[in-house]
């Protein structure tokens, strides 16, 4: 099992060319990006019927969350470059998968 680095690559090299903001407006940012992430998920599991969101929000809310979250990572380690962040960021997602994937109990057959 692996999450190549290349998942992360292109956008911390656009965040590197482009993106200037400081890292704590940046975690603010996360912060209501996953406020609406929570919301589209309540929103489609029926637990908000007064609201409406667009078709598969939540999948669009956590591309959000996780653009922002490369986002904060590259304006909090600036002297690594986007191909050293997207390394390091995915041998540790894929540390952290094997570990969750070792605490599963098997599927039953």
């Amino acid at each position: 099992m692996s999450i190549p680095a290349e998942s992360f690559l292109s956008a911390l090299q656009v965040f590197a060319a482009h993106e200037r903001m400081d890292p704590l407006m940046l975690l603010c940012k996360l912060t209501e990006e996953c406020g609406e992430l929570a919301e589209a998920v309540l929103v489609e599991q029926g637990f908000k019927p007064h609201k409406t969101l667009e078709p598969e929000a939540a999948i669009a809310e956590a591309a959000d969350v996780l653009l922002c979250m490369l986002l904060v990572l590259s304006r909090l380690y600036p002297g690594l470059t986007p191909e050293q962040l997207a390394t390091r960021l995915s041998q540790r997602a894929d540390e952290k998968l094997a570990r969750y994937v070792a605490r599963q109990p098997a599927l039953r057959a």
